[in-house]
């Protein structure tokens, strides 16, 4: 599936280059702001086929949220988990964020039910991890972060049992 990057890469002519600091094996890595994380995010969501489960501290970017709502709408089963904090945040500043979503049957949104820290930046899907230290936010291509884009089964299977996990516990909020 790491091979998908390469439809989301650009020629340095093209103004914005999509290239990897580091590919190796099952990993590419990305530097912000050199690397626009939706650049690697949307491509890479718009080839879902039959889930994606995400783990988003600070979820405010639109063409990513535009991308799981269009994976929703072709049969994909989405669950987003979100931090209390920056969702209630969010909500208050910016509605459009936490209404898109609304009613649509494939997309399943919890939030943590206590104030401590849920600080994951991550998704999956078929074969698939994308995490780092860069948010899913506009602001995020501003910043100095990373991006790491994993095909390791070991990896993967990590984090959607960690998901699981926390999609489970018996004080989250069910926004949907």
């Amino acid at each position: 599936m790491l091979g998908q990057l390469g439809a989301a890469r650009q020629s340095p002519a093209a103004g914005s280059a999509l290239t990897p600091t580091l590919s190796a094996g099952r990993h590419a890595l990305y530097y912000t702001p050199e690397v626009n994380p939706e650049r690697v995010d949307v491509p890479l969501l718009t080839k879902a086929r039959g889930h994606v489960d995400a783990a988003f501290y600070s979820f405010t970017d639109k063409p990513t949220t535009e991308a799981l709502l269009a994976a929703a709408n072709r049969g994909v089963r989405v669950r987003i988990y979100r931090d209390q904090e920056q969702f209630e945040d969010e909500k208050s500043r910016n509605p459009y964020m936490t209404t898109i979503f609304v009613g649509n049957p494939n997309i399943h949104i919890r939030v943590k039910g206590s104030r401590a820290l849920m600080h994951l930046k991550a998704w999956s899907t078929e074969g698939l991890l994308r995490d780092g230290s860069s948010n899913l936010s506009a602001a995020a291509k501003h910043q100095d972060n990373s991006v790491v884009i994993s095909s390791d089964a070991g990896e993967i299977q990590a984090f959607e049992k960690k998901l699981t996990e926390m999609w489970n516990r018996h004080d989250n909020i069910v926004i949907q």
